[in-house]
């Protein structure tokens, strides 16, 4: 159910059964996510946002830069490139993550987005709305990459690869 299961406060009484929690949870992400949807989705194209929005909740922290990674993100999906996300490394490494290393990139998964081009075969985390709306509407900018800087946790966007790799050096001290 990974990616169906809203992230939300709960409340339940104990003991519940899980079939109690479980269609709490389903009633609240129909609540929540289908109304957010477009009309004309079709449970295919609903696993499709919910893979890139879950990426997006991952590698993006401020919900305000989540268009614009969205926005990079259909770029890359639209021109074959690799997504590079750490985020679906993570999901592959599991804890503790940080820092990703060159072998952690050569990790021979479906969901390891620097050797497979392309989304990964499922979503790897529960997407909130926001994450959810900006792969709906995406931002339409120049930028290519993006890095988070682990300091502010802000993102940072650039449009080219030289300006990229200067990011890298500036922001995360590493010469990847």
């Amino acid at each position: 159910l990974e990616g169906y299961l809203f992230p939300d406060t709960y409340e339940f009484f104990v003991p519940s059964s899980r079939e109690v929690v479980l269609a709490k949870f389903q009633e609240n992400f129909d609540r929540k996510v289908r109304a957010i949807l477009p009309a004309e989705t079709s449970e295919k194209n609903l696993k499709e946002i919910l893979v890139k929005a879950s990426l997006v909740e991952r590698e993006v922290p401020d919900p305000s830069e989540r268009r614009i990674a969205a926005g990079i993100m259909m770029k890359r999906l639209r021109d074959n490139v690799p997504l590079q996300m750490d985020a679906s490394i993570c999901y592959v490494k599991g804890d503790p993550c940080l820092p990703i290393t060159a072998e952690d990139k050569l990790l021979s998964s479906p969901y390891n987005t620097y050797r497979v081009t392309g989304l990964p075969p499922g979503p790897i985390a529960n997407p909130g709305q926001d994450a959810i709306a900006a792969v709906i509407s995406p931002a339409s900018t120049p930028y290519w990459f993006y890095i988070s800087d682990p300091l502010t946790k802000k993102t940072v966007f650039a449009e080219t690869l030289d300006e990229h790799k200067a990011n890298i050096v500036k922001y995360l001290n590493t010469a990847n």
